[in-house]
This record gives structure tokens, C-alpha cells and sequence, in this order.
């Protein structure tokens, strides 16, 4: 946490943004590769057209072009440079005072380009002595001028965008999070009150047992876990199953070695792993056998859970929530990249769970 100049505590992104509410200057990573290409390009463009334009397509000044786009991208890349340098700091200012720094600095940049360049000029031919040439630097600040304030405009607005829309994200996320907890509470506490005339230790256990586990997936503010975390949480739900069920159900794991960092979004396995028990194994007088592979397929992670199909006599119908709301989680968080498909294959009931590995999201 972060100290403001009020007292207040601020987290490091809310102090990033400005403190206490401020809306600073949002300025994009310009450091990375996409921005560096999308940056060149543009200026390569915009000198096409300054030369077009000044000496036509008939004369096309091939020369003029190197030299204008070789400038351009020169002061643009430049610029980028040190506000790639200089955005945090710039980013905890107010909007003004982050834009008029952004705007300083992009005209300090190209005051030094213009005249570096034409100090080459005067190195490499001599002979007269060495001027600023007023006028082309005054050309040359007008154009960075106005090329900088589109530029700094558009960056703040993607910005407040991309911040939009995460929050939109998150909020989404937080709501379909909130819907299935309460489902899994509910029936959590009645695998405990089916333990208490009959098991009263086993009840006893059962509470902390639940405890642990809901301290662990009533954490905020996360899209997604280590798997490890979930499988724990897993281990517990069918511990407590189990208890309940007996003999009936049997559970089993099994984990391929998983590259360092692989995560899922929490309480994307309970939920079908209640499904199995619910729809599968309970409407079965002899039980059966609930299975969850987890591998690494192609280069994404698989999670398959079986359970046995019980007929159409003793089969429960479920409302589809548990699915839908994984569904709409994983479109939430990863777009089009994971999914979730369900279904009867080879005599049981398969539900499998694949989601890009870190890095590929």
C-alpha cells in the first residue's frame, strides 16, 4: 500500500492512476514490439504523403523521402522512448500537468532532433558556419506539435477504454463468481446436516473442512489460480461428498507434469465435479466412479471429468447453471480461446474443460 499526501491508503494501481480519484494521462506500454512497428509505420506514411504532396507523383522525390521518413521516425521513436521511460512518474499527475509534460517532452525531443541534424549536416560538409535554421525548426515543432497532442489524445482515450472495459470485465466476472458460491454453500451445508445424527465427528470435520475451503474461494479481486489451488479445492468438495455417499463414490485424480505458472479460473472444477456426483453417482444404487484427468494437450491444458450415466428412470435433470456459468466465465476471461463441452461419450457422461496455457491467452 501506498501513503497519499492526504493519509490515505492507496493500492500501487490506484496511485498509478493519480492518487485519490485524479485522472491522469493514460500513455500506453510504447516500449514493446507492436507499438515500435505500429509507431514506424506511421511515420513512414506520413512522410509518403508530405513528399506526394510537395513535389507529386510525376517527380517523386525518392531522396526527399528517405530523409523525411528516416527524421519522422527518428523523432517519433525517440519521443516514444522517453515517455516509455517517464510514464509512471507522469501517470500519478493530474490530466494537465501529465499532458503538458507528455507535450514538453515531445518538443524538447524534436528541438534536439532538428538540431542534431543539422549538426551532421555542418560536420559532414563544413565550409559555413554552423546555424539553427529558425524557420524549419519552427516548421519542424509545429508538425511534432500537433502529431503529439492527436497522439497523447488517443492514447488517453484507448486508455480510459481499455480501463473501462476491464472493469466491466471484472465486474462480470465478480457477479457470475457470486452466483455459484451460494449453490455450492447450500449444498455444502447439507452434506453436513446429513452427518450430524449419523456421524457427529465426521460433521465436526466437515465444518472445518468447509471452512478452509471457502476461505480460499471467497478470495476477491482474482481471475484465475494455480491449479494446485483448485485441485485442493476439489479434494475437499469430494471429501465431503464422500462422507455423505460412503462406499457409493469413488474419486480419481490424476495430474500430468504442468508447465510452471499454469492457471484456470477458480470454481470452474467443483462445479462439474457436483455435477457428476449429483446427476451420476447419487442416482445410482451401486455408485460409481467419478474421474478427473488434468494433461497438457498440444499445448493447452485439458481437464476431463467422467462420471457413469445412470438410465432414464433414476437420472436427475439438472438447470444447466453450473455449465452456463463456466461457459460464461471462460468467454469472459479468454474470449473465444477456452471451452467447455459436455456430454455422453462411450457410456459415460464427459465433461472437458481446455484453456491456453500461460503466455497464449
Amino acid at each position: 500500500m501506498i501513503e497519499s499526501e492526504d493519509g490515505t491508503h492507496l493500492s500501487p494501481e490506484a496511485a498509478a492512476r493519480g492518487g485519490t480519484g485524479r485522472r491522469g494521462l493514460r500513455i500506453p506500454d510504447l516500449c514493446s514490439g507492436r507499438p515500435v512497428l505500429f509507431l514506424s509505420l506511421i511515420g513512414v506514411l506520413l512522410a509518403l504523403c508530405l513528399v506526394l504532396f510537395e513535389s507529386g507523383l510525376s517527380e517523386f522525390d525518392w531522396i526527399g523521402l528517405g530523409r523525411t521518413a528516416a527524421f519522422i521516425c527518428w523523432n517519433m521513436l525517440a519521443s516514444a522512448a522517453v515517455l516509455c521511460a517517464l510514464a509512471p512518474r507522469i501517470a500519478r499527475w493530474s490530466l494537465p500537468a501529465g499532458a503538458t509534460a507528455a507535450l514538453v517532452l515531445i518538443l524538447g525531443t524534436c528541438v534536439l532532433s532538428s538540431l542534431g541534424q543539422r549538426w551532421l549536416l555542418w560536420s559532414a560538409i563544413g565550409g559555413y558556419p554552423f546555424s539553427a535554421d529558425l524557420p524549419a525548426l519552427v516548421r519542424n515543432l509545429l508538425i511534432c506539435g500537433l502529431l503529439g497532442m492527436a497522439a497523447l489524445r488517443y492514447f488517453h482515450l484507448q486508455g480510459e477504454l481499455i480501463e473501462r472495459e476491464r472493469a466491466e470485465l471484472d465486474a462480470r466476472i465478480r457477479a457470475l463468481q457470486a452466483r455459484i458460491r451460494p449453490h455450492f454453500l447450500f449444498n455444502s451445508m447439507n452434506i453436513i446436516a446429513s452427518l450430524i445424527p449419523v456421524a457427529p465427528e465426521q460433521a465436526e470435520r466437515a465444518v472445518e473442512d468447509l471452512a478452509e475451503l471457502f476461505r480460499a474461494s471467497l478470495r476477491e479481486g482474482r481471475r484465475t489460480v494455480p491449479v494446485d489451488e483448485e485441485l485442493d479445492l476439489c479434494r475437499r468438495y469430494m471429501r465431503l461428498e464422500g462422507w455423505r455417499l460412503g462406499e457409493r463414490l469413488r474419486f480419481e485424480l490424476r495430474v500430468d507434469p504442468l508447465p510452471a505458472g499454469t492457471q484456470l479460473p477458480p470454481l470452474c472444477l467443483q462445479p462439474l465435479l457436483e455435477n457428476a456426483v449429483y446427476h451420476g453417482v447419487q442416482p445410482l444404487p451401486e455408485g460409481g466412479v467419478v474421474s478427473l484427468d488434468i494433461s497438457c494437450v498440444s499445448g493447452r491444458l485439458r481437464c476431463a471429468i467422467t462420471n457413469p450415466v445412470p438410465s432414464s428412470a433414476t437420472a436427475s435433470t439438472g438447470s444447466g447453471m453450473a455449465i452456463g456459468n463456466i461457459r460464461s466465465r471462460l468467454a469472459a476471461i479468454y474470449g473465444g480461446a477456452a471451452e467447455l463441452l459436455a456430454g455422453p461419450r462411450e457410456g459415460v457422461f464427459c465433461a472437458v474443460l481446455t484453456l491456453p496455457m500461460p503466455g497464449d491467452a
